[in-house]
């Protein structure tokens, strides 16, 4: 239970005092550990009689409760004349001159509540107060000081804590109404399916012992409402503060706004907010967050609170359409509006990177954590981040990148150009190794150290430069470079033996990465900053791979929902006579071709076929054609944004009038994410095993796997291409009365090798040696429809 109301000194003075505008020229890049790194460097040099990390606490009564307001002082001592100091520490890369008025401010009220905190415990009259500035790009120290009375500070933290009252009484009473809600909260959808109330139990007592579960639940069992509900009813008995619902696209973040509203129909009060990316909610035609250019980043926080009130108590579901609305009411950043109402709720629903990405997670809620874990992590599509958090924990930086920064800048750039030159000259070293191997392709278990050197000087460089030409013609392109300098810095910092290096010099072009093959403790570590995890996907076979690749350590719980729906609803055919290896690709196209032609005349329906690639899909899609001519078709394109997606699903109606036929790749948009129930397609045919294309990150990653365990083909190529097949093959049954067919059109279908990774749901599934046995077959299947 979370009994202790605790308020944090900083995030106190920040939410009532802060002014001034959003600015991205005044954001600092260094994290908690590069600060506190800094902290301990002052901390130690002030000598013995400088108490370091003091913490700080005091009880105050509001709204007719006890509250605890706490921090801690990064020093306390006593100076020349035996006064008192407290000394706040604070550590950026401008210089002190060039800090916003409203920034140094903050510094100084943070440090008066300390003061105040201090001067009641120890009964003092009068306290001195330092602020310590350090900036990381010269190395300069700053300090100021102030005297204050016990009675001026008094003042002015009764001041600040009266303020807040209003929105504490507005957070207890909320918490009231919220928990008596969803404590008499029924389960929205009457009856539970087959299996649901038995993962809801295993969720609720996966959060009660603060623990991990991985779950496999196959399409259409329904995971989105059997994980959230028992989640929230542990929230409304404050087994936690509040839920983050984590996904990979942006369609399953609309999977869970509807839970939520089929929630909210049964009386539930909840307050939940859906954050959307920067540069998709971003009110201007090209984003750019700085006072100047924006009115909604301009004066930002001297108008937040206003809107938050009005916002808080207003709405109870914060989707985009709503962040827009009260956004545009209060001129306010609507990204930021996102992330500054999130505090507030019970239940965020955000993309992966806010908490796995090392750049981009959310730092209000995990960095600056109490002991008390507040946080439960639901996972949606789990099987998305094997990939998408080898690509958060890796980094790139290429040669052409500097090359034509420096060939846009005017040469009086000196001191930015030659830093530009010496990371080319780094480049041209890393090729000369190349050429003298005799290879295109090296890598390494090591960093190229000497690279990151260099790297961390021309990131040094550029901080100095941008904030004296923010109106520079080429400020865009450096800042992209700059970025990605921070990038393959900071991974460097957690470098290890889970990574290794390679260079690729192909096309005049040197590229080196840094490439995280086994991202599991990075993974296990955020993971560990919430209370519990559930982690789930129709697609999880096997249950030990993905417990292991994704951080789930030996301890986790793995449970797995038998499908629901009745076995003769779907038919699964292997047809073995297919051969589509890279060497029969040639021979295979006709009887492909045959095999659709096939399926879709045993049924007037909708149907997908899935290739594994586009050049493949292309070749049988024209073959196809010229066989059916006035078959209806549609093919899926390289680059399709989400208007031409939605557009492309539209025409897959319920109960159509002609057959149609939709060509998608493997692996794809179309091949999960997306809900076409009943009529709406009853048919999918999977042309190959989806094994990954070989390329050297493929590789290593079986490399490292064939020395980590033995079993480097399952883990970089077998695995991952089945999941791509559960998924494509889960587009069909979505509901327990649609019925369809599945035909797996690959000989390497029937072999205990790749069977082996089939679900317990496919263990039904039929071989046909020839073309005239699959039509027999569905036709079989369809007469019992």
């Amino acid at each position: 239970m979370l009994n202790t109301q605790r308020i944090a000194v900083r995030r106190l003075v920040e939410f009532i005092l802060r002014k001034g505008s959003i600015d991205a020229r005044h954001t600092s890049e260094h994290t908690a550990l590069e600060g506190a790194k800094i902290h301990r460097k002052l901390q130690i040099s002030a000598g013995e009689n400088y108490q370091k990390e003091i913490k700080l606490a005091i009880n105050i009564e509001l709204n007719q409760q006890t509250y605890i307001i706490e921090g801690r002082a990064d020093g306390i001592f006593l100076d020349e004349q035996k006064r008192t100091v407290i000394d706040e520490i604070k550590t950026s890369e401008p210089a002190f001159s060039e800090l916003l008025k409203e920034q140094v401010e903050m510094y100084w009220y943070q440090v008066m509540c300390y003061g105040h905190i201090y001067c009641q415990q120890e009964d003092l009259e009068v306290i001195t107060l330092q602020l310590t500035y350090y900036q990381t790009t010269t190395e300069e120290i700053t300090r100021q000081t102030k005297k204050f009375t016990k009675e001026e500070l008094n003042t002015f933290f009764e001041d600040l804590t009266q303020k807040y009252e209003q929105w504490l009484i507005f957070k207890v009473n909320w918490r009231m109404t919220r928990n008596h809600s969803l404590q008499q909260l029924p389960f929205p959808y009457g009856d539970y399916r087959s299996g649901q109330r038995e993962l809801a139990v295993a969720v609720y007592k996966t959060i009660l012992s603060d623990q991990k579960l991985f779950v496999e639940a196959p399409t259409g069992t329904g995971k989105t409402i059997s994980t959230l509900f028992p989640t929230l009813k542990a929230i409304g008995e404050e087994q936690a503060e509040r839920a983050f619902y984590l996904t990979a696209k942006t369609i399953t973040r609309q999977v869970a706004e509807d839970a939520v509203e089929a929630m909210k129909q049964k009386e539930m009060r909840l307050k939940s907010v859906t954050v959307t990316a920067k540069d998709k909610i971003c009110f201007l035609t090209e984003r750019n967050c700085i006072p100047e250019a924006c009115p909604f980043a301009n004066g930002y926080y001297d108008r937040l609170n206003e809107g938050l009130w009005d916002l808080l108590n207003h709405e109870d579901q914060f989707t985009r359409d709503v962040i827009e609305r009260y956004a545009r009411k209060h001129t306010l950043c609507p990204f930021e509006l996102s992330l500054d109402v999130s505090l507030w709720c019970d239940l965020v629903i955000c993309d992966y990177n806010y908490l796995f990405d090392p750049v981009v997670y959310l730092r209000r809620f995990f960095e600056e954590q109490g002991e008390e874990k507040e946080n439960l992590f639901l996972v949606d599509e789990v099987h998305n981040l094997v990939n998408r958090s080898r690509e958060m924990y890796s980094a790139v930086l290429s040669k052409s990148m500097f090359s034509t920064l420096k060939n846009t800048l005017e040469k009086r750039q000196i001191k930015v150009i030659r830093a530009l030159k010496k990371i080319e000259n780094e480049f041209d070293k890393i090729k000369q190794v190349c050429e003298e191997e005799g290879k295109d392709f090296i890598q390494q278990q090591a960093p190229i150290d000497s690279l990151v050197k260099v790297a961390y000087s021309l990131a040094e460089t550029i901080k100095e430069w941008l904030p004296e030409n923010q109106d520079h013609t080429e400020i865009n392109q450096m800042l992209s470079v700059y970025f990605d300098l921070l990038n393959y810095t900071k991974i460097s910092e957690g470098y290890d033996d889970h990574y290794c290096t390679y260079v690729n010099c192909q096309n005049h072009e040197i590229m080196v990465k840094q490439f995280c093959i086994d991202p599991s403790y990075l993974l296990q570590q955020k993971l560990d900053k919430g209370k519990s995890s559930i982690l789930f996907s129709a697609s999880l076979t096997p249950l030990d791979y993905y417990q292991e690749v994704l951080g789930g350590g030996k301890d986790s719980l793995r449970y797995r929902i038998p499908s629901p729906f009745p076995k003769e609803n779907q038919l699964l055919v292997v047809e073995s006579y297919i051969q589509t290896t890279y060497r029969e690709r040639a021979h295979s196209y006709g009887k492909i071709v045959d095999s659709l032609t096939n399926m879709i005349q045993q049924k007037e329906g909708n149907y997908f076929v899935f290739f594994p690639s586009y050049s493949y899909m292309d070749i049988i899609y024209e073959l196809f054609r010229q066989k059916n001519p006035y078959v209806k078709t549609k093919i899926q394109a390289s680059m399709m944004t989400e208007v031409e997606r939605e557009a492309f699903l539209a025409d897959f109606v319920a109960e159509p009038a002609e057959t149609l036929l939709g060509f998608c790749v493997l692996g794809g948009i179309f091949s999960e994410g997306i809900d076409l129930k009943g009529s709406r397609l009853i048919g999918t045919a999977i042309v190959g095993v989806g094994l990954p294309q070989i390329n050297h990150e493929q590789e290593l990653i079986k490399g490292y796997y064939d020395q980590e365990k033995n079993q480097g083909f399952q883990f970089a190529y077998q695995i991952p291409g089945m999941n791509k097949v559960l998924q494509a093959a889960g587009r069909v049954i979505r509901d327990t009365d649609d019925r369809g067919v599945v035909l797996l059109l690959d000989q390497r279908f029937q072999t205990n090798a790749v069977q082996r990774f089939f679900p317990p749901h496919w263990h039904q599934v039929q071989t046909s040696n020839s073309s005239e046995q699959t039509k027999q077959l569905l036709q079989q299947f369809w007469s019992l429809d």
